[in-house]
């Protein structure tokens, strides 16, 4: 097996596909990557943790058929450590030696047998739909911070997505105990029937990482019975669907508000981290919030000290003090691209309901805490 392309092309192959392989197994080829050439001009590279594959391809010159697996950390590094210049591979069929050189460096490194590599998973099914980049970017960073962080409830470790082909969109949905968060975005194309899924937020984070900045290009995501796959360009990631019963989160929605209260996302989020100073960190210490007319007044106290400021807002209607935890309000504060948002209420102990002010794509819920008199 041998093969000749540029070190920059290459180092961007094994950048792409080695944050699916497994940084520590029993199983040493899953902390390698998978290189096949089994067509002409064509490098094929894979990892798999047995969780997420990615796979890649790359074009490439005087290239011999072949396959090895090569340790992802040392030969990444190697290829990093290069200069800017051609760089050839070529692997011993037999023993799997495997040389690398560019420029004037001269590496000799030992391969494995592609034989204990595990079988790549994969989505035949056609079943689909496509999204901007830039839309699956938005929807996965404006719900994946409200993913449970515990495995006592592994499906809700995961972001739901959910197709309403009368709306036109794609929901993102991600819920723990103490919070929610739905964000919608059009899709640009429905192939087939495009089912239900909750897709593991690890494989979420590695598609956003991986993915280039684009208004424009699109992604394809197809899933069966049990995977889900990510295609666009010459890269694919599949992942393992969580399994279970997602939670009735339309349920946990309030049916209406008693008032709302619209507000300067900036300036709120300021005053709760200025609060947060005097939150103790071992202990949660509630942010209290007196909505009185025109105005917000934030305090917080503990063992630590007291804090109290004033937001001023457009006039509403009512009065109700209302508790929460700071790191919850921030996180979906921090998740709005708006200059405003609105914010319902209905008591001091029903979900505060924040949304966008004029549209309908995004609403985050953030549970009360219960304040002492």
């Amino acid at each position: 097996m041998k093969f000749t392309c540029d070190r920059n092309a290459l180092n961007e192959a094994i950048n792409t596909v080695s944050k699916a392989a497994s940084a520590k197994s029993t199983i040493p080829a899953l902390e390698g990557i998978l290189i096949e050439i089994y067509e002409e001009d064509i490098v094929h590279f894979s990892a798999y943790d047995l969780s997420v594959s990615i796979s890649y391809e790359m074009e490439a010159r005087d290239t011999e058929r072949g396959s090895v697996i090569l340790s992802s950390k040392l030969f990444g590094e190697i290829i990093r450590k290069l200069p800017s210049c051609p760089v050839t591979v070529e692997i011993d069929d037999k023993t799997f030696l495997t040389t690398i050189e560019g420029g004037n460096s001269h590496f000799t490194i030992t391969g494995m047998d592609t034989e204990n590599f595990p079988e790549l998973p994969d989505v035949l099914s056609e079943d689909g739909i496509v999204l901007t980049y830039s839309d699956f970017k938005t929807m996965v960073r404006q719900t994946i911070f409200a993913v449970s962080i515990t495995d006592l409830k592994p499906i809700l470790t995961g972001v739901l997505f959910e197709l309403n082909k009368e709306a036109g969109n794609v929901s993102a949905v991600a819920v723990d105990n103490f919070r929610l968060a739905i964000r919608k975005v059009p899709f640009c194309q429905v192939n087939g029937n495009f089912n239900k899924v909750v897709i593991p937020s690890r494989a979420l984070n590695e598609m956003v990482k991986i993915l280039p900045d684009s208004e424009e290009d699109t992604l394809e995501i197809s899933n069966s019975k049990n995977f889900v796959a990510f295609r666009f360009g010459n890269v694919k990631l599949v992942s393992r669907l969580l399994e279970g019963e997602f939670l009735d989160y339309k349920a946990a929605l309030p049916k209406d508000y008693k008032f709302r209260v619209e507000v300067n996302v900036r300036e709120f989020a300021q005053v709760i981290e200025r609060a947060a100073l005097m939150a103790n960190s071992t202990i949660i210490s509630p942010i209290r919030c007196d909505f009185d007319f025109d105005r917000i007044e934030i305090t917080t106290a503990s063992n630590i000290g007291k804090f109290n400021d004033t937001v001023m807002t457009a006039p509403f209607s009512e009065k109700m003090v209302i508790g929460f935890n700071y790191k919850y309000m921030l996180a979906a504060l921090a998740a709005c691209d708006d200059e405003e948002i609105v914010i319902e209420l209905q008591s001091n102990l029903a979900p505060i309901i924040l949304k966008a002010k004029d549209k309908d794509d995004y609403l985050f819920l953030v549970l009360p805490l219960r304040m002492k008199e």
